[in-house]
């Protein structure tokens, strides 16, 4: 937990500086899981044992080949016998290292998305259940297309919890729910407002920020 808003938020490292994600304040170091490193290790074991295990595919196969070759020049039970033992082998093996890396890229993947979605809902309590896309990605390091995504996926997946709004100047914010409700003056929905359902189907809501995106373009 922060010592300075006491919300239980994650870190996020600025060269090697710890930040709180909620409020934003410097932080020991190791205190808490860090948005910008979760899942990273996962992620990087998971290409290197994805691109070595088709490394191994390719060379271990096409060796298999050759000694089979070479050996059937003295029996073809010999180069049979050789060059299908070695091929199951590296088959196998590169099959397990390939296998391996894409479950490990799932992994970390999944691990990232959970601490950035439990930083999001940290930050949220903190401003006082309203957010955009760029107050999130400013918070956790992130691109601001990615903090847009995060938050958009919340929306259709727990829609409970967290809902997109339109205000009448056209910007897309994220409500949430149970949150203190000190909310951020910018957002104080208007009559003019527009709000997704609490229950709302997925298309619903890529409607209504392509709409807005494109109203905004337009001007």
């Amino acid at each position: 937990m922060c010592p300075h808003c006491r919300q239980d938020a994650l870190l996020v490292y600025r060269c090697v500086v710890p930040y709180c994600t909620a409020c934003g304040k410097v932080r020991i170091p190791l205190t808490s899981r860090s948005v910008n490193l979760a899942g990273k290790p996962a992620s990087v074991g998971g290409t290197v044992s994805y691109v070595f295990g088709w490394i191994v595919l390719g060379s271990g196969l096409g060796l298999a080949l050759l000694l089979g070759a070479l050996f059937s020049l003295i029996t073809p039970t010999a180069g049979l016998a050789v060059g299908g033992a070695l091929g199951i082998v590296f088959l196998t093996l590169g099959l397990v290292l390939v296998l391996g890396g894409r479950k490990l890229q799932k992994s970390g993947a999944a691990d990232q998305r959970d601490v950035q979605t439990a930083a999001v809902f940290a930050l949220a309590g903190h401003r006082g259940g309203v957010l955009t896309a760029l107050d999130v990605a400013q918070a956790a390091g992130m691109k601001e297309e990615e903090a847009d995504a995060l938050l958009t996926n919340l929306a259709k997946t727990q829609p409970d919890k967290c809902t997109l709004e339109v205000d009448e100047h056209g910007a897309i914010f994220y409500r949430f729910q149970n949150a203190p409700w000190d909310a951020d003056p910018r957002f104080r929905v208007g009559t003019n407002a527009r709000v997704a359902p609490a229950v709302v189907d997925a298309e619903i809501i890529d409607d209504i920020e392509h709409a807005v995106r494109s109203s905004r373009s337009a001007r």
